[in-house]
């Protein structure tokens, strides 16, 4: 069963991203449900099964935005490891630490990027601070809802 949620997490991750960017490209560039998704598991599940969802939501969102197959996988599961080895050490179930924990994730993303692409002998352009900030204010406080909504969920 729990399986079964994580595959439909990510369906309705994927879903809520392309309508969002569709529709609303304002706010779909200001939040990144994928990391979202990667850093609730991180803080309410396992180390494991961040990683895992990690590693499957980064794939979809490879698939979708058609970039490097298992780049985006790589950056998520390393959020996804990252976070829940925090999550294991300290207590992340507040507001505040949340949105702190979102915001950084949005910055490890680009972060890890950077790297992996410089192994591969390609460029890459890091985002500009101010859209970065944008995007990390929108990923905590979307991120925020997401939890609040998903406690309320049986």
């Amino acid at each position: 069963m729990k399986l079964v949620r994580g595959f439909l997490a990510i369906g309705a991750a994927c879903l809520a991203q392309e309508l969002l960017s569709s529709y609303l490209p304002g706010v779909a560039r200001r939040c990144d449900l994928y990391t979202i998704l990667v850093v609730y598991y991180g803080l309410t599940r396992p180390q494991a099964a961040a990683m895992v969802m990690g590693t499957g939501a980064g794939l979809v969102e490879d698939s979708v935005v058609q970039a490097i197959l298992g780049l985006n996988g790589f950056k998520k599961t390393l959020i996804g490891y990252l976070v829940g080895s925090f999550g294991s050490l300290f207590m992340l179930n507040q507001a505040i630490p949340r949105f702190g924990i979102l915001f950084a994730a949005t910055f490890l993303d680009p972060l890890t990027e950077i790297g992996l692409l410089a192994a591969m002998g390609k460029g890459f352009v890091f985002p500009e601070m101010l859209d970065l900030l944008q995007r990390g204010i929108g990923n905590g406080v979307i991120g925020l809802l997401v939890f609040w909504i998903a406690a309320r969920i049986p």
